[in-house]
């Protein structure tokens, strides 16, 4: 599965906040009073001794991280966090890594920012901060009949809610899926509390692929749904992911059926298109059936030329090159600056002139003839390639493997005359820059 870029809660600091000495023992000592109030029955029926406990266990989560957030620099971190009691270069799954021990936590930066942290010696050794301040938030409310503390028992929540999802982001970089799942699916639980009735719909999502990175393959399939059912689907990613997922589970069916379902809804993601293609050959089927999804989407969009970009994509992938080349054409008369259609073109003229190339070094030596013939027929699926080639560099200069292409092209036929040769010369000038880049 491919890396996913997260969206980022982002936290802001106001810029006259000072470094803060935290006294982790006398906020130890405030955890055990607080542990004693509750289990006193006067004073645990009051909505306050509740309200309170949510408000230390937040003082708590933030002291654990010293006040710390994504995203800050380290110039941030030595004004806000303080100067780290040791520093070093580490390497994190090739990434080069800056990590910053502290007393009670280790930080970690990649290009000077702050993107995760590990806490090696926490204030409440068996239990989650967080989940202590959820179980107070909900004792409150049920002694609150009256709704007298609605209001700041609302703004607890939405505090709860937030550092949950700060919690599961930095779970999920440290790869402990179980608890970024968990945290995910706790902050989605708090959105929808009627207190707060506010819920990101992208947290449904993550909250799946948490799950399925740690193995939760039917609490995977589950949120995939609802993020489904919110409105969010990643792009098609969620139908992708759901197909693994019930792969996962030996519900090869089931996970087809979503594959067929995402195609419809995202036919431009090519991961859910091939991966239908492979499961219609895998059963015998005829992958062609897959064009019926596209040209079910296509009845309501003819002109969108996503959809006709797939099924050009389709048909290259069957070696219809005729049908994908006039599928291609057709998408670049409606988007006369589509690269990637133009770009495929070329590629089925050259894919096609190579795979004759290939034949004609097959060919006895002695048959001068018919190699001849054959390496005719390969440069004419050049010459067919060159213009497409072309266009799709104009369209996107910045392309390195249309400026390979043409480069290819105008030296394989150089002995056109002075023309081409300079065009090999200035389009190999350009490959260098690009690559130099």
């Amino acid at each position: 599965m491919k890396r996913v870029l997260f969206f980022m809660l982002l936290l802001t600091c106001n810029a006259a906040f000072a470094q803060v000495s935290i006294n982790y023992g006398a906020l130890e000592k405030k955890v055990a009073k607080s542990d004693a109030t509750i289990a006193d029955p006067k004073k645990n029926a009051k909505d306050a001794t509740w309200i309170s406990r949510a408000e230390l266990m937040f003082e708590v989560f933030n002291a654990q991280i010293m006040n710390a957030y994504r995203g800050m620099t380290p110039e941030n971190f030595t004004l806000i966090v303080g100067k780290p009691k040791s520093q070093s270069n580490i390497d994190v799954d090739g990434v080069s890594t800056d990590r910053y021990t502290m007393e009670r936590v280790e930080f970690y930066f990649v290009e000077r920012s702050l993107e995760y942290w590990k806490i090696t010696n926490p204030v409440i050794k068996d239990a989650s901060p967080l989940n202590i301040a959820r179980e107070a938030l909900n004792k409150a409310i049920e002694i609150d009949a009256a709704g007298k503390k609605s209001k700041k028992i609302a703004d607890n929540l939405r505090t709860l809610k937030k550092l949950y999802l700060d919690e599961a982001l930095n779970s999920y970089s440290l790869k402990d899926y179980t608890n970024a799942y968990n945290s995910f699916k706790s902050c989605i639980e708090v959105g929808q509390m009627p207190q707060v009735n506010s819920v990101d719909t992208a947290v449904f999502y993550y909250a799946g692929l948490s799950a399925q990175l740690g193995g939760q393959y039917e609490n995977a399939i589950d949120m995939y749904r609802k993020g489904l059912a919110a409105g969010f689907s990643s792009e098609g990613s969620a139908y992708f992911n759901m197909y693994e997922a019930y792969k996962s589970l030996g519900k090869n069916d089931e996970g087809i059926k979503c594959l067929e379902e995402g195609l419809v809804n995202y036919p431009q993601n090519l991961n859910i298109l091939y991966s239908l293609i492979n499961c219609y050959l895998e059963k015998g089927e005829d992958p062609s059936k897959i064009i019926f999804y596209i040209d079910k989407a296509l009845a309501d969009a003819p002109d969108n030329v996503s959809l006709l970009f797939a099924k050009g994509t389709l048909y290259d992938k069957l070696e219809k090159y005729d049908e994908a080349v006039a599928v291609y054409t057709k998408a670049t008369e409606i988007k006369p600056d589509f690269f990637d259609a133009y770009y495929n073109i070329g590629a089925v003229y050259y894919n096609k002139g190579v795979k004759l190339v290939e034949t004609a070094q097959k060919i006895p030596a002695s048959k001068v003839k018919e190699y001849e013939t054959t390496m005719n027929e390969a440069a004419a699926e050049f010459r067919k390639s060159l213009p497409y080639m072309e266009k799709a560099a104009e369209v996107n200069p910045e392309s390195k493997e249309a400026i390979e292409a043409i480069s290819n092209l105008y030296f394989r036929f150089r002995n056109d005359g002075p023309e081409m040769m300079e065009k090999y010369n200035k389009a190999k000038a350009r490959l260098e820059e690009l690559r130099n880049k």
